[in-house]
């Protein structure tokens, strides 16, 4: 029997019981929408977590850091220069670090960071205006949300205000060393730091001289950093990199993922035996059926091939409509979601996309609904394919 036939007997076999083979296939399709909408969350969730927390250009930065006080001595102009002639380098950029204490705030200690003017993407930061400073020698802060809510002040209204600040550091020759410098603010950084922060302009704090707190080397093209940061390890200085932190937050992922498709699995698991029971139903239903096709010549391997098609069918239907049950579903709560935010808060609160669908798991989904069904038929195709002809034509 060609299978052509096979599919075409199986198909009108399903369509003689409309009503059995829609709840078998309703059943795939719960666990399969379910699979799809827990994994999707958990991939959509994944994506916002990174794109909250980085971005393209911070995934090109290598961070030189100092162990101790001997190694952060050799963090230094010089060294800049050196690392700025390695190939594929395109930005080499130092920082400073400070503690800091503000006049008419006892208590209030925030760190500071001095760093060069143009340079906010390698540090990864975003302001709420998209302001930067006037100049590499500007007088000015920009503060995070923490030290606004600290200082007792409203994000819109602190911005053009001036505060002393009593910087200090430690220079060189590890001797302590204080300025007294009044900054201006300038915008608030868009982060959820727990800690107070300011970023000032690396020039203004070029007289205290203090060792680099660390350096950042921005490479031309992302796949040309583990090159270079092993050119710098060979120079003796210890890195750090985002692309370790986002390994971290995959791997945490990976297993939320996992996890959120094993409660999944549980409705499918119950979808495969509605298939296995409607599969039996139906083999003791027509076996009279049977026994008339193998006396006119139909083969054991024909019989199998019809009821695994048929339950093959219910899994490649039950598949393609849980895969867009599940994935519709996400983006109605996704649109409702993101309509809530919106009017709850301001527009850099919307989450955006909550759900993603790697166009690999949407074929990877429907196949494994495919299987899942195919392996429940088995032992009723084998059972169909083994009936005594003249015992099943007897059969009542």
């Amino acid at each position: 029997m060609r299978i052509i036939d096979v599919l075409r007997i199986a198909v009108g076999n399903l369509m003689r019981n409309k009503l059995r083979t829609f709840l078998t296939v309703s059943g795939v399709v719960v666990g399969i929408s379910t699979i799809v909408f827990l994994v999707t969350l958990g991939f959509g969730l994944q994506n916002l977590v990174i794109r909250k927390t980085t971005n393209l250009e911070a995934l090109k930065v290598i961070t030189l850091n100092s162990k101790n006080k001997e190694e952060s001595k050799n963090l230094n102009s010089t060294l800049v220069q050196k690392l700025q002639d390695i190939p594929n380098v395109d930005v080499v950029t130092p920082s400073y670090y400070f503690s800091a204490s503000i006049d008419g705030y006892e208590g209030l200690a925030p760190a500071i960071y001095a760093i060069e003017s143009g340079h906010f993407e390698v540090y990864d930061l975003k302001t709420k205006n998209g302001k930067q400073f006037t100049n590499e020698t500007a007088k000015e802060i920009i503060v995070n949300k923490k030290l606004v809510d600290d200082l007792k002040e409203d994000q819109n209204q602190i911005i053009g205000k001036s505060f002393k600040f009593k910087i200090t550091g430690i220079s060189q020759d590890d001797s302590t060393k204080t300025m007294d410098v009044e900054l201006k603010v300038v915008d608030v950084l868009n982060d959820e730091s727990p800690g107070k922060i300011g970023y000032s302009p690396f020039k203004v704090f070029a007289d205290t001289n203090s060792n680099y707190y660390n350096i950042k080397v921005k490479v031309k093209n992302q796949e040309l950093l583990p090159e270079v940061k092993k050119i710098i390890e060979s120079m003796g200085f210890s890195t750090s990199v985002i692309k370790n932190q986002l390994g971290a937050i995959n791997l945490a992922f990976a297993i939320i993922n996992g996890l959120l498709g094993a409660f999944g699995m549980v409705a499918l698991f119950v979808a495969a035996i509605g298939i296995f029971n409607t599969m039996t139903i139906s083999l003791l239903e027509r076996t009279h059926e049977i026994g008339i096709m193998k006396a006119i010549g139909g083969r054991d391997k024909d019989c199998s091939r019809i009821f695994t098609a048929e339950a093959a069918t219910i899994g490649l239907m039950g598949g393609a409509f849980g895969m867009t049950c599940g994935w519709g579903i996400g983006r109605l709560l996704e649109v409702i979601i993101n309509f809530l935010a919106s009017k709850a808060g301001p527009a850099d609160q919307v989450p955006g996309h909550l759900f993603y669908t790697p166009p690999i798991f949407t074929i990877g989904v429907v196949v494994f609904a495919f299987l899942v069904s195919t392996f429940a038929g088995i032992w009723p195709a084998r059972r169909a394919s083994k009936l005594n002809p003249l015992e099943a034509l007897r059969y009542e």
